[in-house]
């Protein structure tokens, strides 16, 4: 059986998962249309700025909502210049020139962590999974790298660069290629999806401690939010591979003497290309996950991205202090939206679906 796209397995002839089950419920999902529009006019001028201005050993990698699809009137622009290949004075110049180019088309700075608007070579991201080396920031660049990024012009160096981080995940995966058990999940990737997860979670409470007067509702509301998201997106792409029947071939290489990963390595990164959201529909799309569910996960989201795009309750969030919380009605709005979407899926991984149930109860914690 050929290993085919995400993109033609049984997705309707225009559109996506999302479009499709929006139609199906009769939904009007207004706010996700919008914010895929909003990403669609700032892709296009990014392309048209750095099309022909990357060198073929960089990468222009941007990540968060603009590589979602999710971009509303407020979205920040993370970014970094991926570098596979020799330091070159030049690199810092291209750098610089990025980083004026983002100001010159009116996006908003990247944040002040320094994980991204700046230069990043590929040997750490690569080669420093685990230990003491792989610091929050490689490990965030890294599994950013594979869960919500996309590269602007010359994608050469981007390509490279994720296929040999895909590429450590499973061949370092004893368990994988070798265990005696006939489920195929890349758990080595799982376990580094978790880690990051969990360092968001615990970076949280860092940054509310750290920066007492920051953007802390806004933060917990993304957290709540497009952060569970990406999550399990992530959690989604390694129990797909055991699922899906377009992953069998890649799962009978891997049961074969020589331990073949490149069958699911293929999979996978063609898998990459559908966005967090896209493969959440996927997943709810499962015959036996029900509309209350699909309508809990996706109302939900809107309600998000529509809070996003509106100025004034962005704003209100944005300067929100811990004490304003109890009387604010946005945040009770916010709290509203982000447990019916922690409702919806506890649903999609715990309890609707049989194959996703048993892997998150297999996977997931232990």
């Amino acid at each position: 059986m050929p290993i085919l796209n995400p993109s033609d397995m049984a997705s309707p002839a225009s559109g996506g998962w999302v479009e499709r089950l929006e139609h199906q419920l009769g939904a009007n999902w207004a706010a996700i249309r919008g914010a895929r529009r909003a990403t669609a006019e700032k892709r296009l001028a990014l392309r048209q700025a750095f099309e022909r201005n990357i060198a073929s050993d960089t990468s222009l990698v941007v990540f968060g909502s603009i590589a979602r699809e999710e971009m509303t009137s407020g979205s920040d622009s993370d970014w970094i210049l991926l570098v596979d290949g020799q330091a070159q004075p030049e690199h810092s110049e291209q750098r610089h020139a990025i980083a004026a180019e983002f100001d010159r088309l009116g996006f908003q700075k990247p944040g002040r962590s320094g994980v991204f608007g700046c230069m990043v070579g590929s040997h750490d991201i690569v080669h420093e999974i685990g230990g003491e080396d792989d610091t929050n920031s490689n490990t965030t660049r890294r599994v950013l790298l594979l869960l919500e990024s996309l590269p602007v012009g010359n994608r050469e160096a981007y390509d490279r660069v994720r296929r040999q981080i895909l590429k450590r995940y499973l061949h370092d995966d004893r368990g994988l290629t070798r265990a005696t058990r006939t489920s195929r999940v890349p758990r080595f990737l799982l376990n580094d999806l978790t880690r990051y997860w969990r360092t968001v979670t615990v970076d949280f409470v860092y940054k509310q401690r750290a920066d007492a007067n920051g953007k802390w509702a806004l933060r917990n509301a993304k957290l709540r939010m497009s952060r569970k998201l990406v999550f399990a997106s992530g959690l989604l792409r390694c129990f797909f591979c055991e699922l899906e029947p377009w992953a069998q071939e890649a799962r009978e290489r891997l049961a074969l003497p020589s331990n073949d990963i490149s069958g699911l390595l293929i999979y996978m990164e063609r898998e990459l290309s559908q966005t967090p959201l896209e493969l959440l529909a996927r997943a709810a799309s499962r015959p036996s996950v029900n509309r209350l569910t699909q309508r809990k996960l996706f109302d939900s989201y809107d309600r998000f991205l529509a809070i996003l795009d509106d100025p004034q309750k962005r704003e209100a969030l944005e300067r929100m202090a811990q004490a304003d919380m109890a009387s604010s009605a946005v945040w009770e709005e916010i709290r509203q939206i982000s447990h019916a979407f922690q409702s919806g899926l506890k649903e999609v991984f715990f309890g609707d679906d049989e194959g996703l149930r048993k892997l998150t109860t297999d996977y997931g914690v232990f």
